[in-house]
């Protein structure tokens, strides 16, 4: 996608801290948005942000662990605008616990909106996308944490289960959709606040944050690297550029596994 102006966002979580970003940052390139949350003052905040900016805003108050909420919200998408060129499923939650004390309610809690409102999203708005034709994107917002090293990560069991399944359904997604002329990201971004100097040397919980410090980002950042790998037509959008040292570690460990079977095992024909 080039071209931004007139056109649509749907926004997921549109009034969190890198929602509301993603917000602005497409109102600035004369976008209409249509912010889905469940903080209704929060959604208010952000329509003022895109209204003052000279484009429209319309706020839907959406559980996205719920189809038919995610139904309507497509519904009134297309009765405002007639069209959404980019959908942000965005909407996220966590619950920090050590693994052993995480409950079922626990999991269902972060796994229905992390990765049920991702699912829930794609379910609801792909169909009408592909009859829509037109320039039209989706950008999937996973995390470092969906890519990277998950054993720097025991506090977050479910949120980090439910990003790596994100990553997951972008990249089967993204070749079909192709086909469609639909774009397709996965957003992964590290260490986002709302503002980085007031975190330098700061003492995070996960020992994942070690790879981000320096590299922290403010959600403004974050939501101009949404733009630009839309505009460039990326697969994976990395605005940390440190995250690139979990990752080589990652896959060494998997190379390293590789290497233990080559060395312990007969080859498997």
């Amino acid at each position: 996608m080039q071209d931004f102006r007139g056109k649509c966002a749907v926004i997921t979580g549109g009034s969190g801290l890198l929602g509301h970003a993603m917000a602005e940052a497409f109102a600035k390139l004369g976008m209409n948005i249509v912010i889905a949350d469940i903080g209704e003052e929060a959604m208010a905040r952000t329509v003022a942000t895109v209204e003052a900016l000279g484009c429209e805003a319309l706020a839907i108050r959406t559980d996205v662990s719920n189809p038919a909420e995610m139904d309507a919200l497509a519904d009134a998408a297309y009765a405002r605008f007639q069209q959404v060129n980019l959908l942000c499923l965005n909407a996220g939650r966590t619950i920090l616990k050590p693994l052993l004390q995480l409950t079922r309610d626990d999991w269902d809690a972060v796994l229905s909106v992390q990765f049920g409102g991702v699912l829930n999203g794609v379910l609801s708005f792909l169909p009408r996308l592909v009859a829509q034709g037109g320039e039209r994107h989706i950008v999937i917002t996973s995390s470092m944490s969906g890519v990277g090293r998950a054993d720097l990560r025991p506090l977050n069991a479910p949120y980090v289960t439910a990003k790596f399944a994100a990553v997951g359904l972008a990249e089967v997604m993204a070749p079909v959709v192709k086909t469609e002329g639909i774009g397709l990201s996965v957003l992964c971004p590290g260490m986002t606040v709302a503002d980085p100097d007031a975190c330098r040397g700061v003492e995070w919980p996960m020992a994942s944050a070690a790879y981000y410090e320096g590299n922290i980002l403010s959600a403004t950042q974050v939501a101009e690297e949404v733009v630009r790998g839309i505009r460039e037509g990326r697969l994976h959008i990395f605005p940390h550029r440190k995250g690139r040292l979990e990752v080589i570690k990652r896959h060494m460990d998997l190379m390293e596994a590789f290497d233990q079977a080559e060395r312990t095992s007969p080859p498997l024909e």
